[in-house]
């Protein structure tokens, strides 16, 4: 059993929800235990390539894999994401690299471990040392090894709450819910159709165009639609769906757990009222 770091970056369609997606399939195989995800850090590109930025992230786990068989199944995970490698340091909707292999020096043409650049990029050192503030690569602390970066416009990511089916009316529930999710301290993003802006807040029209990392959904449309918007929820893969009564869609529900996602039928006031949100 060997502990691995990976890192993980995408920065085409749907960001977080591809490395989202990414570690779902990395927790699928068997020979993968104990998987810990860094948080998700929005950051410059580098390579002066033109290109938008990026969403980077470091993953911890151990493996009874080889540092092959591993670079073969990470291989396999950026196809399944559709990662096309048109130009060196160019736009992917997925890029993995193995960072460290428990104690092992690897140098191969396709795979060199410890990863021959991690020293010089801030994006990586920042969310590795969130996992382990003490790790070494060659006897040299990852955290004196920072110090000579400028950070490269790395910049840590706050989770949000989407509100689907957002209202101006003071008298709905997804208003209120607004409101009690902001007085409380919640980042939100709002979802309708409308466009224009609540409670100072601009209104988005689909789930895809935001691309903060979301942890919750909570629903606010007809039962009906919740279909619709299926697509996107696994897009963006949160961590939790929350169907407020009225919006219950069994087989959404389904859908959303069997790719990790949990569900719950619950009213977000009462959770926010009681503390369970």
């Amino acid at each position: 059993m060997n502990k691995v770091y990976i890192g993980l970056g995408s920065n085409v369609g749907c960001k977080v929800g591809n490395i989202r997606k990414a570690i779902q399939a990395l927790g699928h195989n068997d020979r993968i235990h104990n998987l810990e995800l860094s948080s998700f850090y929005q950051t410059e590109p580098i390579g002066g390539v033109e290109q938008d930025w990026f969403v980077n992230a470091v993953a911890r786990f151990d493996t009874t894999l080889t540092a092959r068989e591993l670079l073969e199944y990470c291989l396999a995970v950026e196809r399944d994401l559709k990662r096309v490698r048109l130009e060196r340091w160019g736009p992917r909707t997925l890029d993995i690299d193995i960072l460290l292999f428990g104690e092992q020096k690897i140098e191969e043409s396709e795979l060199q471990v410890p990863h021959p650049r991690i020293s010089e990029r801030a994006f990586v050192l920042v969310p590795l040392m969130e996992l382990d503030p003490n790790l070494e690569v060659g006897g040299v602390a990852l955290a004196s090894s920072l110090e000579g970066l400028e950070r490269q416009g790395v910049e840590r990511m706050q989770s949000v709450v989407s509100i689907v089916g957002a209202s101006p009316k003071p008298d709905r529930y997804a208003h209120l819910a607004q409101r009690q999710l902001m007085e409380a301290g919640y980042e939100v993003r709002l979802i309708a159709p409308r466009g224009g802006a609540i409670l100072g807040e601009p209104v988005l029209s689909r789930l895809t165009e935001c691309q903060d990392p979301v942890d919750t959904v909570t629903l606010y449309i007809g039962s009906a639609r919740v279909e619709g918007i299926l697509e996107d929820l696994l897009s963006i893969r949160p961590r939790r769906v929350v169907f407020n009564p009225g919006t219950e869609n069994e087989g959404v529900r389904r859908s959303l757990e069997q790719a990790g996602v949990e569900t719950l039928e619950a009213c977000t006031l009462v959770m926010l009222r009681t503390g369970q949100f």
